[in-house]
């Protein structure tokens, strides 16, 4: 009889691209759920509240401090799901990149293309 494994060593196991995308779609959809989604509600109220309210938070979005950075960092777990729906959409209607190597390269880009997306977003914020 075969001894099944005591333990499960999660750093010897080498996921691919695909599959480290599509779980952290799962896991960015979770956060966007339960941070993302309040974090946006209450800046929509206050933005609505008061123009004085509107000018302070433009003020605070705009310094590096814990809530700009919460926020901005929260965006760009949005951005990054949209993303990768987009592309899981695009897998499962049109049947592009269906292959493992199609799979990984979609995946690749999707990573690539979110990091430069965002650090432009950054850079055109905070110049």
């Amino acid at each position: 009889m075969q001894e099944r494994p005591v333990y499960l060593d999660l750093t010897k196991i080498r996921l691919p691209m695909s599959a480290f995308s599509s779980i952290t779609h799962r896991l960015s959809g979770m956060y966007i759920f339960f941070i993302t989604l309040p974090l946006l509600l209450y800046v929509i109220r206050v933005s609505t509240s008061s123009k004085s309210n509107f000018d302070q938070l433009i003020i605070t979005l705009s310094t590096i401090n814990i809530f700009s950075t919460l926020f901005y960092i929260s965006i760009s777990i949005f951005w990054y799901h949209i993303l990768t729906g987009i592309r899981h959409l695009i897998m499962d209607f049109f049947h592009i990149g269906e292959s493992l190597e199609g799979a990984n390269y979609s995946a690749i880009f999707v990573v690539f293309f979110w990091a430069l997306s965002f650090l432009l977003f950054l850079g055109y914020n905070f110049i």
